[in-house]
């Protein structure tokens, strides 16, 4: 049975694996095969189809793949993916969790604030994820995000 707190956990994971594949860009590690792992980890592209409206996109505004959602979070394949896992983040919190556990939807959204080194403007982001129990643990079936201003 799905609870909050292995949904807050899944959470937690998803915002440690972020900022895990920028101390690896930082430091000159494989943060391209984190990135990968961390996509596979937390995204059901491997398994079945996925919605994702990533946060920064404009010109290709959904990343309906595994290599897309690679592209967002580390940059590559489209112009404007600069690699949102690669910013600056001194810290990521987490905050205003609103889940539904209904049978089989599992719904979690909430306000990611991302905070830069150098700045004291931290972005607020809210997120809204569809989740999926797997024989791994939960992962992302659906995932929407965008600024809040």
């Amino acid at each position: 049975m799905i609870t909050d707190k292995n949904i807050t956990e899944f959470i937690s994971s998803w915002k440690d694996g972020i900022i895990l594949i920028q101390e690896a860009y930082i430091t000159n590690n494989d943060y391209k095969e984190l990135a990968r792992n961390f996509v596979d980890n937390h995204y059901l592209f491997n398994e079945e189809l996925v919605l994702f409206k990533p946060t920064l996109t404009n010109d290709v505004v959904f990343r309906n793949t595994s290599d897309d959602a690679l592209s967002y979070f580390i940059g590559g394949k489209y112009p404007e993916d600069k690699g949102f896992a690669l910013n600056d983040f001194e810290d990521i919190e987490i905050d205003e969790i609103n889940t539904i556990i209904e049978k089989e939807l599992i719904a979690v959204m909430g306000v990611f604030i991302l905070r830069l080194k150098n700045t004291n403007d931290p972005l607020r982001i809210a997120f809204t994820f569809i989740l999926k129990s797997t024989n791994i643990g939960l992962k992302i079936k659906i995932h929407h995000s965008s600024l809040i201003k």
